[in-house]
């Protein structure tokens, strides 16, 4: 059940950011040693800033592009306008609607009203596309897939360019390993089948219309949720917990693992596309992990931040033991890199060029690490968050 704190953001979210921050997803608030800073680095509006185990979002000056939350290896930039569910829908109808042709257009060229809106799905900007949305379409039947943008050269959002070809660029790598005959292809112009004479009739109310009754929609639903909360299960006054209660190691000696949307439509669209093909992909969507079992000292430190429980202590082994093994399964990581930042003795490197056979494998990477020397007593605090 979430608490009070979490409904009210969402409701002031919802009315004043496309994009909602969930701060205990990100690995720079799990842990102040985490160097990923890839949200700082899309952002061109310079509206995020990450310091002291929190994550500062500036929504009045956000432009809305959508690049941050395409980034973000643990999704904890979460886009509102469209959400992920809203896109996935319109993108598929219109693929459907022009046999299997998706298509993607940015808000600039669909306010020219040339194409019908019916064949294709808008977003306020092409950097707010991920892999997750493309592999998906390709994996529902999508034959082509288009993304259409208003000449960038000339966009408040041209910064996103290379953002927006990483994404085309990654997303073509995943189906050529799976054996796809699909592309990604960018354009400047919509395909000819979805051109009509006059569509200004066809798209109803104003965007800016739009917009405005959608966030009112969401508001007031939000707020609903949050008064009924408070009446029926929270009472009046809810404490928020600190940081470092939110966020303590469990029982299983860590951190508390998330569950990733994006990465699992990934890797199920990965799976529906067909058995991969290469022996390798360069891919920012998962890692291989390797450890030097010379410099490890089996602290386990990064088996206790890792976001997902990728890495992990072997099931049989008690948090209170001392390590003996680590297993480690690519199809669960993200590569946010926390493991190897919280790494003191620089034993485990993370690598963006994954064997396939890992990310299907339903045996993990076994590490052996009973024989390496043990840590000093008390390291733990040197890795607090």
């Amino acid at each position: 059940m979430p608490n009070i704190n979490d409904i009210v953001q969402v409701a002031e979210a919802l009315e004043k950011s496309p994009v909602i921050v969930v701060q205990d997803r990100c690995v720079a608030v799990r842990n102040r040693n985490a160097t990923c800073r890839r949200c700082v680095e899309a952002c061109q509006a310079d509206v995020i800033e990450v310091s002291a185990n929190e994550v500062h979002f500036d929504a009045g000056s956000c432009m809305a592009c959508g690049a941050c939350t395409s980034v973000c290896p643990t999704e904890a930039l979460v886009p509102v306008q469209p959400t992920d569910i809203d896109l996935a829908s319109s993108s598929a109808q219109a693929a459907s609607n022009l046999d299997g042709h998706a298509v993607v257009a940015c808000a600039r060229i669909s306010s020219k009203h040339l194409a019908d809106p019916s064949l294709y799905a808008e977003v306020p900007c092409l950097a707010r596309i991920d892999e997750s949305c493309l592999l998906s379409l390709a994996a529902h039947g999508a034959t082509q897939i288009t993304l259409v943008d208003g000449v960038c050269a000339t966009c408040k959002y041209r910064e996103c360019v290379p953002s927006i070809d990483a994404t085309v660029d990654y997303s073509n790598e995943l189906l050529h390993a799976h054996g796809s005959d699909v592309r990604v292809q960018r354009a400047s112009e919509f395909p000819k089948a979805t051109l009509v004479e006059n569509a200004e009739g066809l798209f109803g109310s104003t965007r800016r219309g739009f917009f405005s009754e959608a966030a009112s929609a969401a508001k007031e639903t939000a707020l609903t949720a949050a008064r009924t909360t408070i009446e029926q299960e929270l009472g009046y006054t809810v404490e928020v917990p600190k940081i470092g209660e939110r966020l303590r190691v469990g029982a299983d000696g860590a951190m508390p693992r998330l569950s990733m949307p994006r990465h699992d439509v990934t890797i199920n669209s990965m799976d529906a596309i067909g058995w991969p093909v290469a022996e390798t992909i360069e891919t920012r969507r998962f890692g291989a992990v390797s450890i030097d079992v010379k410099k490890c000292n089996a602290c386990g430190m990064c088996a206790v931040f890792c976001s997902t429980g990728a890495l992990r202590r072997e099931a049989s082994q008690k948090a209170s033991e001392p390590l003996k093994l680590l297993e480690f399964s690519a199809s669960e990581c993200v590569q946010c890199g926390l493991c190897r930042d919280v790494c003191w003795k620089g034993a485990l490197t993370l690598s963006s060029e994954v064997p396939t056979a890992q990310i299907f494998d339903f045996e993990p990477v076994t590490f052996d690490l009973e024989r390496v020397n043990r840590p000093d007593k008390n390291l733990f605090g040197k890795y607090s968050i």
